[in-house]
Formats: C-alpha cells, structure tokens, sequence
C-alpha cells in the first residue's frame, strides 16, 4: 500500500508540473506578439517563379508475343532387371617344388684300434684303490665347532640337557647341533597347539623331549626325558613333533636331539 501511495504522489506532481510548463510558455508567446511592431520599410515583396512543367514521355508499347502452349511428353521407362554376377573362383595352382641335388658325402675309413680284453674289478677291490678318510671329513670338508660362550642363550639352554655327552659328539654332530637347535625349537612352537583341556583347568608346565633325527629327514625313538606333570601337555607334545619333524633341517649324520617345550597361559 505504501508503494500504491507513494506512485499516486509522484504522478500528481509530474503532472502539475507539466501544466506549469505549457502556461508558461503560452504566456511567452503572448509577450512577443504585442512587443513587435510591424514596419513598413522593412517589409520586402518577392515574386516566385513558377518551375517548368517537364513533359512526360510517352514510353513505345511493346507488344507481347502470343504464348506457345507447349505439351510435355513422358516417356514409360521400363526397369532393367539387375542380375547378380557370380564370383569366380580363383583356383591357385600348386608350386612346382625343385628338389636340390643331394651332395655325395665321402666316408673316410677310421683306424681300427687294437681290441683289448674289459678287466671286471669287483666292488671290495674298488674299495681298496679309496683312500681311508674320516666320515666328518667326507661329509662336511672339516667342520669346527664354536666355544659356547660364544652361542645365544638359547643355544646354550639346549646343549645343557646332554651334559657330558655333548663331548662324545663327532665335530659334524655338534655344528649342526649349535647351527640348528634354536630353530628345530622354534619350528615346534609353530606347530604347538595347547590343548583344550589344559586351558579349562589351566594347566602349565613344561616337557623335555629327545629323539634322533636322521640324514633322510625321519626320526626315531621319540621319548620324553622330563614330565610337565599333566598328561595332557606330555600326549600333545609328542603329537606335535611327529608332525613338525618334517621341517626340521636334516643332518649330514644321525644325529640326537633335545629340546624343551613349554606351556604358558597368559
């Protein structure tokens, strides 16, 4: 409504304003006319001259020739049958093939050798013409062992389970037992599964398990030396390492192993 208002006002005083305009303009003209005087001297007559009537110019007629009525004759086309052109067979002929001439080879006679008797020598004489080596030195070009202050720990914890044997060892049974003990060790613990039982009634502890392990990768006399007190944990430790022995890396020589396997709920 404001808007409607404010329209109404500023079309009135346009409109005032216009008419303000016109009044005083006709005011103006009114002023003029009475203020001038006409003079008689200053008016001037002046004739016009008329402009020559130019006459028109009758342009010929042309007449217009009759029309030709013309007829349009259509000629009936007949349509040509196409008929489609078989393709030709194309028939290859065969390669006429030249055989080569065949280059005589001359076969030149080899001297015969003298023949001479095959002397039979049986396997216990073979045996003699072997020098006498030491097994380890065959086996393994020398092997030396390492002192065992120079081992890890865990070594060291596995080579105190034979006590005084470990001396009777040859020099090839002890390097692969202080290279390989640690990981024989940990090859069981990844095949290690605690029974269900235990955990019920948590049961912990601990088994030492000895066994020889032999150059083909088979083992034998599988026992265990110290109990973990449940029987559990023993069964299960002795079905583990009948499984994971076939991981285990073969010695060049039968060789016994001693390990530990432990329980530990955490």
């Amino acid at each position: 409504m404001k808007l409607i208002v404010l329209a109404f006002i500023i079309s009135l005083s346009l409109h005032l304003l216009l008419i303000s305009n016109i009044k005083q303009k006709e005011e103006t003209k009114e002023r003029a006319s009475t203020s001038k005087e006409i003079k008689k001297s200053s008016v001037h007559y002046v004739r016009i001259m008329q402009k020559p009537i130019a006459q028109k110019v009758q342009k010929p007629k042309i007449k217009k020739s009759p029309k030709i009525e013309t007829k349009r004759i259509y000629k009936k086309v007949e349509r040509k049958k196409i008929v489609p052109q078989k393709k030709k067979r194309i028939v290859k002929k065969p390669k006429k093939t030249i055989p080569k001439p065949i280059k005589k080879v001359t076969i030149k006679p080899t001297p015969t050798k003298p023949i001479t008797k095959q002397v039979i020598i049986k396997p216990q004489e073979k045996r003699k013409t072997i020098p006498k080596k030491s097994l380890e030195n065959f086996l393994l070009a020398d092997p030396v062992p390492l002192d065992r202050n120079m081992l890890d720990d865990i070594t060291k914890s596995y080579l105190k389970l034979y006590g005084e044997e470990y001396n009777s060892f040859t020099k090839v049974q002890k390097v692969y037992l202080q290279k390989n003990l640690k990981n024989i060790g940990r090859i069981t613990e990844k095949y290690l599964r605690y029974p269900s039982i235990a955990v019920r009634t948590r049961q912990q502890g601990m088994n030492i398990v000895q066994f020889y392990l032999h150059p083909n990768g088979d083992i034998s006399q599988l026992e265990l030396i110290g109990s973990s007190g449940y029987s559990s944990l023993d069964k299960n430790s002795i079905k583990t390492i009948e499984i994971a022995y076939k991981d285990y890396p073969r010695p060049k020589t039968k060789t016994k192993v001693k390990i530990y396997v432990y329980y530990k709920l955490y």
